[in-house]
């Protein structure tokens, strides 16, 4: 029952004249928002409904909670809460007449909604706030093929399938988890089918159509494992497929893997040969046979036979299927069994083969033996080589039939028969001597020809430039000539000391042979009775100007000799001595070469710096010696220093009596502007003859001192001019390059002067001045 005084009261206060009540608010209500919890598991806080009064009642509004929940997985860890709260006003509540009042859940929001409570509804009011708790983390596939797979087929075509389109077995399954949902976990999928095996997927087949193949789950701890049950026998065209699986884990998260995957035959036809053939050969000195000779039968689990595919080599002459070789010819050199392959190939590119085997007699006396083979082996200058070994082979790999022979003083070889057989090669070789005929001339003649100066447009000479065999004359080139002719390797790297081209070769374009790929031994056919006569070009290796002869060390077109100075001394023994070489005036030279080497009895070396010319340098102390190489196509003026030696004296003796100029590594030789070749040697002077010694200086520089040596960065020179003048400070590495260089005008006197240096190894610093030129050798070690 109401309470009597308030609603006494309620009713004066409210009565109108019209005799209507009017409506009376309670109260205000805001009611919680709805929740999304993202937590595998969690939990939901209360938040109570916040009311405002709007009149008085001797009770507070009354307020009561209940949980209904709803588990969305097995775990429960992914749940729906539907939370109902009903409100009272106790000051107009009749529990006999009184229903609530629905406030519905609002649509498109998540904020609760405020409500009034009043006497029309009672203040008596129900509300469903709905929360849930969801895993916001998609279930993960722990094997999801991230490239097409392959099913092949071995089984034969069941017609009642697909027709005339061959099938094949395949399976389809994959492996899931998830860790709020665990095993409950529902997985569907979705094939596209290519059944006409045109290239294109147009049928769809899903997990959820009547009638499809069912999906098979089995559990492996937490991991669901998931397979398309289908039926035996059961399989899909030669094409390619795909495959979408669906894995939903009850919590609102789908995952998705999918793959596409091909069945192709993998059965290689069945190929049985006949069991041996016997074949006479005919009067042309060979026979041909076919595959079908040899073919007793083949089949297919698919392609029809009449569409398999033959093919055919000699046994063991190359691998795969033979395309285009339908069949094999034997000659006079293959006389007796000769085994074969038979190949076939299905439309799906499955090869195999059987060996059979064919005896091929000479019943008629068709191979009847040939002529003698001769020939000879000259240079581009017709000088005989002798000492090359000549291979007379078969080209046929099956045939193991080659001698060899040497050529002769005059270059000359003979075979006195060729193999029985009309297809052999002659295969010229020689790779000794790779120093000879080399020297810093055909450095020269090489790089005039880089520079385009003086090109070569003899096809031989070009060819002995490219002394790496990289198809290209170039810098490389020039290096591995200059190591040569030094003495630094006695081999070209990637090349022979001789390469052989046959004398009847003509290059398509004679200035650029290179650019073809020219051939280097002989092959023909069957000689006549009489026999046959080849010629080959030698081509030494380095060669450029061909110089190479068995005389060539005694050719000398110019009679002018190039004379090297240095000063005729005496020395004592355990002393050390600093011998200058120099050179005369170079205006009318462009290049030289030789070799000094002293006695090893009197001296030891111990040091040689290049002089101001910086020749390339070749040394070796154990056999004290070094061989010296120098070049310049620009010119140079004067009388310069070649080399400075320096000489650990083991007993008195004389100088000139101890040092030589020879061609031990190599010869001492000098080119002038004409590139005319004469002979090199050293004059030994006094300090008081000086008719003799008109190239050197009269007023050398105080000796040049560098610091730190050894250095990590900068150098310093200190030297002392004895009159002003210009001059010149050169830093140079072991090949002559010029790492820094100075050149200024300088009072009388000491100066000191600092060069910029980011190398590492051993360097010259070279001072030149009217006075003449120093060199000291400083040692890098950045």
């Amino acid at each position: 029952m109401r309470q009597s005084i308030p609603i006494i009261v309620f009713s004066a206060l409210l009565f109108l004249s019209s005799g209507v009540f009017a409506q009376q608010n309670y109260y205000s209500v805001k009611f919680p928002d709805d929740q999304t919890i993202i937590s595998c598991g969690g939990t939901a806080d209360t938040t109570w409904p916040a009311i405002t009064y709007i009149n008085h009642c001797n009770f507070n509004v009354g307020i009561s909670v209940k949980d209904q929940v709803f588990n969305l997985n097995n775990t429960g860890g992914c749940k729906k809460i539907l939370r109902t709260w009903k409100l009272l006003w106790w000051c107009d509540y009749d529990p006999n007449t009184d229903q609530p009042f629905f406030v519905n859940n609002p649509s498109g929001t998540n904020v609760g909604p405020t409500v009034i409570g009043n006497s029309q509804n009672h203040g008596y009011l129900q509300y469903t706030q709905i929360i849930k708790i969801v895993d916001n983390v998609a279930p993960l596939y722990t094997d999801c093929p991230t490239s097409p797979l392959l099913f092949c087929d071995y089984t034969n075509n069941d017609p009642t399938q697909y027709g005339t389109k061959c099938e094949g077995p395949f399976q389809l399954e994959t492996k899931v988890l998830d860790d709020c949902s665990g095993t409950d976990l529902v997985v569907t999928y979705r094939l596209y089918l290519d059944l006409d095996c045109n290239g294109t997927m147009e049928t769809f087949r899903s997990s959820s159509d009547a009638g499809a193949w069912p999906i098979e789950k089995t559990f492996l701890g937490d991991t669901v494992c998931a397979k398309v049950l289908v039926p035996a026998g059961v399989g899909l065209p030669y094409a390619k497929h795909k495959i979408e699986w669906v894995t939903s884990d009850r919590c609102g998260n789908d995952a998705l893997c999918k793959y596409e995957f091909e069945v192709r035959d993998c059965k290689a036809p069945t190929v049985v040969c006949i069991n041996g053939l016997s074949i006479n050969i005919m009067q042309t000195g060979m026979i041909t046979l076919w595959d079908t000779d040899f073919l007793l039968y083949t089949e297919d689990n698919c392609t029809p036979t009449s569409q398999i595919k033959l093919g055919t080599r000699k046994a063991g002459t190359g691998t795969g299927f033979p395309t285009g070789q339908n069949s094999v010819t034997f000659d006079c050199n293959e006389l007796g069994q000769q085994f074969v392959e038979i190949w076939a190939v299905d439309a799906y590119g499955n090869a195999d083969y059987c060996t059979t085997f064919v005896n091929v007699q000479d019943n008629m006396g068709a191979c009847s033996p040939v002529g003698p083979v001769t020939g000879t082996v000259t240079t581009a200058p017709n000088q005989p080589l002798m000492g090359a070994k000549i291979l007379l082979k078969s080209n046929l790999p099956t045939v193991q039939n080659q001698s060899s022979t040497i050529t002769d003083a005059q270059g000359q070889f003979v075979f006195p028969s060729a193999p029985g057989t009309c297809n052999y090669s002659l295969i010229p070789s020689l790779d000794t001597l790779a120093r000879a005929g080399v020297s810093t001339l055909d450095i020269i003649h090489a790089d005039l020809h880089l520079l385009g100066t003086q090109a070569l447009t003899n096809p031989y000479q070009i060819i002995a430039a490219d002394v790496n065999k990289d198809n290209v004359v170039n810098q490389a080139d020039l290096d591995a000539m200059s190591d040569l002719v030094l003495g630094l390797s006695d081999h070209f790297i990637g090349n022979t000391a001789w390469r052989f081209v046959p004398a009847n070769f003509v290059f398509p374009s004679p200035n650029q042979p290179l650019s073809v790929v020219f051939p280097e031994k002989i092959s023909t056919t069957c000689p006549v009775p009489s026999g046959l006569h080849q010629h080959f070009i030698a081509i030494k290796t380095g060669d450029v100007d061909g110089s190479w002869g068995p005389n060539a060390s005694s050719r000398l077109e110019n009679e002018n000799k190039m004379l090297f100075h240095t000063f005729r001394r005496r020395f004592e023994a355990d002393d050390e001595i600093e011998v200058v070489i120099n050179t005369p005036d170079l205006s009318e030279w462009v290049g030289f070469q030789f070799t000094l080497e002293a006695n090893a009895e009197y001296l030891s070396l111990l040091e040689v710096t290049p002089g101001s010319i910086a020749p390339r340098m070749g040394v070796d102390e154990v056999a004290n010696r070094v061989a010296c190489s120098w070049y310049s196509l620009t010119g140079v003026a004067g009388p310069q220093t070649a080399l400075i030696l320096r000489f650990k004296t083991l007993k008195a003796g004389f100088l000139h009596k101890v040092l030589f100029m020879n061609a031990s590594v190599t010869a001492a030789e000098a080119y002038d502007k004409t590139l005319q070749k004469s002979s090199a040697v050293l004059g030994f002077g006094t300090m008081t003859n000086r008719s003799e010694m008109t190239t050197l200086p009269q007023d050398a520089p105080q000796t040049l001192q560098v610091s730190p040596n050894p250095t990590n960065g900068p150098v310093t020179a200190a030297f002392y001019l004895p009159q002003a003048g210009p001059a010149t400070l050169i830093l140079r590495d072991v090949n002559g390059r010029v790492i820094s260089e100075q050149i200024s005008y300088y009072d009388a006197g000491n100066q000191q002067v600092t060069l910029q240096q980011e190398v590492s190894g051993v360097l010259f610093l070279s001072l030149q001045s009217a006075s003449g030129t120093t060199v000291r050798r400083v040692l890098s070690v950045r």
